[in-house]
């Protein structure tokens, strides 16, 4: 059939054109990939050497400081550890630490959703719970007294509202100063656990231990692979000085480093000076720490003096650590009692401000008693004289204050 009767969108099939290869001169051997042409194979190219980074240089970036996770490390290996046959435990690889700017850093997107249940001991330190409620956490509270831990309250509440992370500050709680017992640490670790929850453990003050030893970490009670959900957060602004705002998180080696990613998208890093100088602190520790808490015990026991003879209707109960007393003025009228102390100069954090629930512990005191000997005298002096005043305390609106 010829091209006209096919139709006119017919084409001729043409066989595919073949490359054509190039002749090869005769008496030239075929190259070897990685040879040369005389058949020896080829050297490697050689590589500049790396010029050494100064110290500048090497601490500039995201990473924390290097020798810093290693000397806190250290640090929290030097608490005693029971019962001995878990003191592998209680070593703390430096992969699983890092250096944050405080002891509560923007870390919450990484733990938990905004509308996620999160449980919080009530009363607890009121700057974790600022930090909980704006990364749009649901707080539920689980009572804390003089005497110490609900533990079945906790239980229960972790059985039904299913949390996401529970946090808690066992070691001298801020503000009562109960200690939790090993017994009682062990319950919580196999309640969240059990439940599918992070346990945050504040050992901000763990080391402020004035009439008993140094409490052991609470990651080292569990059994070996128990505790991979607790996360152990501290600083050494409460053992140091104040004005270092400088702590460190412990937890699984993934879990840092989703942390590490989490701060790195907020805003980098801290400041290396400020690691530089809890560089130097940790190196000093074991020489100033004693002295501190020697200086602690006498000044706890000059406040409790100024107490008993300025405002003995007050009642309160002596913590084995912390930093403060939890007064209780047998009537509600802290706030009212904090804002007339403040016209005389004397500051102090109101009950109220540690509430989970709005409302309560409206008559409960935070006094510190980290102020020279002195100091405290005049401050309760004031206290009460602002307490005793002829006209009477009522309860006043809650205005936002920032509490150390």
């Amino acid at each position: 059939m010829d091209r006209a009767a096919r139709g006119p969108r017919a084409r001729r099939r043409v066989p595919p054109r073949r490359g054509r290869r190039r002749p090869r001169r005769r008496g030239r051997p075929a190259r070897r990939p990685g040879r040369r042409r005389h058949g020896r194979p080829r050297r490697p190219p050689r590589r500049r050497p790396r010029a050494r980074r100064s110290a500048a240089a090497r601490v500039r970036g995201p990473p924390r400081l290097p020798p810093l996770r290693p000397a806190r490390a250290e640090g929290r290996c030097r608490r005693p550890v029971h019962p001995p046959r878990r003191a592998h435990q209680a070593r703390a690889d430096p992969r699983h630490l890092r250096s944050p700017a405080g002891p509560q850093p923007g870390h919450r997107p990484a733990l938990g959703r905004p509308g996620d249940r999160v449980l919080a001991e009530n009363p607890t330190y009121p700057n974790a719970l600022d930090a909980l409620r704006q990364a749009g956490l649901r707080t539920g509270p689980v009572p804390v007294s003089d005497d110490g831990w609900d533990l079945e309250a906790a239980e229960s509440a972790l059985r039904g509202t299913a949390p996401r992370l529970a946090y808690t500050i066992p070691d001298f709680h801020n503000p009562t100063g109960a200690l939790m017992p090993p017994e009682q640490r062990l319950r919580l670790i196999a309640a969240t656990r059990a439940a599918g929850a992070w346990l945050v453990v504040d050992e901000t003050v763990a080391d402020i231990a004035l009439d008993v030893p140094a409490p052991a970490p609470t990651a080292s009670l569990g059994a070996r692979g128990a505790a991979d959900h607790v996360i152990t957060i501290g600083s050494l602004s409460k053992t140091h000085w104040g004005g270092i705002r400088v702590g460190w998180v412990r937890a699984a080696e993934k879990v840092v480093n989703e942390l590490a990613t989490v701060r790195v998208a907020a805003d980098m890093t801290g400041s290396v000076l400020d690691q530089l100088v809890a560089l130097a602190f940790l190196d000093g520790a074991d020489g100033a720490l004693p002295e501190r808490l020697a200086q602690l015990r006498s000044r706890r026991a000059a406040l409790v003096r100024c107490l008993e003879r300025h405002a003995p209707q007050w009642s309160w109960r002596v913590p084995p650590g912390g930093l403060s007393l939890w007064i209780d003025l047998g009537e509600p009228v802290a706030s009212a009692l904090a804002e007339r102390a403040a016209g005389t100069g004397v500051y102090v954090s109101r009950g109220a401000r540690f509430g989970v629930d709005p409302g309560t512990f409206a008559h409960r005191l935070r006094i510190p008693y980290t102020l020279p000997e002195d100091r405290l005298e005049e401050g309760v002096r004031r206290l009460a004289a602002a307490f005793h005043d002829g006209v009477p305390l009522t309860p006043s609106i809650e205005r936002p204050h920032w509490v150390a």
